[in-house]
């Protein structure tokens, strides 16, 4: 019976609590803290109209394999290898173990031009190339070039005259 009472009594100071926290107001946040706290930024989207790209780079080859790809693709890369050991893009941050059996797999979305090594950490070497570019336009889709020796005129208004 006195166990039973007990119950009731942290039963009500439980409510009473919880109702006495939801009715009290957050406290005011002044201006320095809030120059303390960092602003949050979204990262950049990428571009429009990205491919996925599969490829594949065996590390058991003696020259480094190119890989080109447009900003805004999607890369889906294998790298295969017949010893154990770490696949890792420095610039990006990417490490994964790669074995016999076991092929590394990184997903990699392409948001600005640059050139991203693929390396071997335990063999201290270089395995592949990640080239990232920006597209060509596409000219069969009918988006304008400039001829560089056509003083800044599109293709299509040398062909209108």
């Amino acid at each position: 019976m006195a166990a039973r009472r007990l119950v009731i009594v942290m039963l009500v100071l439980l409510g009473v609590s919880g109702l006495a926290a939801a009715l009290v107001p957050p406290p005011p946040v002044d201006e320095a803290e809030r120059e303390r706290r960092p602003e949050v930024v979204a990262p950049p989207a990428p571009a429009p109209g990205g491919e996925l790209v599969n490829a594949g780079i065996d590390a058991s080859e003696d020259e480094p394999e190119e890989i080109r790809i447009g900003v805004g693709d999607q890369l889906a890369l294998t790298v295969r290898s017949g010893v154990a050991d770490q696949v890792e893009i420095p610039a990006l941050g990417e490490l994964e173990f790669v074995g016999p059996l076991a092929p590394a797999r990184f997903d990699l979305i392409a948001r600005e031009e640059a050139s991203y090594a693929v390396r071997l950490v335990d063999a201290d070497r270089v395995v592949g190339r990640i080239e990232v570019r920006r597209p060509e336009p596409d000219r069969e889709r009918g988006d304008a070039a400039v001829d560089p020796g056509s003083d800044g005129k599109t293709d299509r208004e040398e062909r209108s005259r």
